[in-house]
């Protein structure tokens, strides 16, 4: 094939160029911090950069949803600790009128405060959680429990075909791929199945009876409420642990993604530097060779 001045010259235009070109990508990746700006400058990496943005952003929400569970999970150990407070006083009151020291007057006198401290446990059934009630179960948008609470009957307020319902179910949150936590009970578990608010109006009504023998079998049944509370707080504590352990490794999957992807994206300045004057020296040798060649005339040879 005859070579001629134009090919040359045309061939050291495209080598020039690439080299330039070159070094202006390594100038924008220096620039930037980065070199995959798009999907097309490396289509396998950019493929998988595509890949760790969706896994970041399902790890975004179920972050959400962990701090969510853990907020509720501690808002109910609250509620707990207040119920058990709530059984304890109730229970010390019965034991200063189980006595025959106490009087009918008294136990009136006492009665009045146990009521208040049932309303005070039907009003922690009812403890709102932002615009839901945390112990309304699957119909967290109803104030689960009767407020006051009535002297007879089912504490419930909830009604399902126009007859009373217990509170039910439980609002899970999904913290993880298919993995899911309960964060809270129900009312119904709470303090219907605790026996607890049937245990404090069983010592009201026996107050206002005069009956020794009543508070007494009251004072019983408080104190096995009183550990059934207590167990909950238990179930309460292990998932707490749980969501605690599922927050800490979605912040080690989201640490380990971010790495991941910055290996694959970022630029290494210390190496692209280096490349970079590589490709400049390379690139001025270049113009001085191709700059020599061009300038050649049959005049050279004569």
């Amino acid at each position: 094939m005859r070579v001629t001045n134009s090919i040359i010259t045309n061939n050291s235009k495209l080598r020039l160029q690439t080299g330039l070109q070159g070094i202006d990508r390594l100038r924008d990746d220096i620039a930037t911090g980065v070199t995959i700006r798009k999907i097309s400058d490396n289509v396998i990496s950019g493929g998988e950069i595509v890949r760790i943005g969706s896994s970041m952003r399902a790890l975004t929400q179920f972050k959400r949803n962990a701090d969510s569970a853990a907020a509720r999970a501690e808002a109910e150990e609250g509620v707990l600790n207040q119920l058990t407070n709530t059984i304890t006083r109730a229970s010390e009151l019965s034991v200063t009128q189980a006595g025959s020291t106490a009087t009918a007057q008294s136990r009136l006198a006492v009665k009045a405060e146990v009521d208040q401290l049932l309303n005070f446990a039907v009003g922690l059934g009812n403890t709102r959680f932002g615009d839901e009630y945390l112990l309304g179960g699957t119909r967290a948008n109803e104030p689960p429990l009767h407020n006051p609470a009535p002297a007879t009957g089912t504490f419930s307020r909830l009604m399902l075909a126009g007859n009373p319902v217990d509170p039910s179910g439980n609002i899970t949150l999904e913290v993880g791929d298919n993995k899911f936590v309960t964060p809270t009970h129900n009312a119904k578990e709470v303090l219907l199945d605790t026996d607890a608010l049937e245990a404090l109006r069983e010592l009201s009504t026996a107050l206002g009876n005069n009956d020794t023998a009543a508070i007494q079998a009251a004072t019983t049944r408080l104190n096995t409420a009183n550990s059934n509370v207590q167990s909950l707080i238990g179930t309460q504590g292990a998932r707490i642990n749980e969501i605690e352990d599922a927050k800490v490794n979605l912040q080690a999957m989201e640490m380990n993604l971010k790495m991941y992807r910055s290996d694959l994206r970022d630029t290494e300045v210390d190496q692209a530097m280096v490349e970079l004057v590589g490709k400049q020296t390379l690139y001025q040798a270049a113009m001085s060779a191709t700059s020599r060649i061009l300038g050649l005339s049959l005049a050279n040879y004569l």
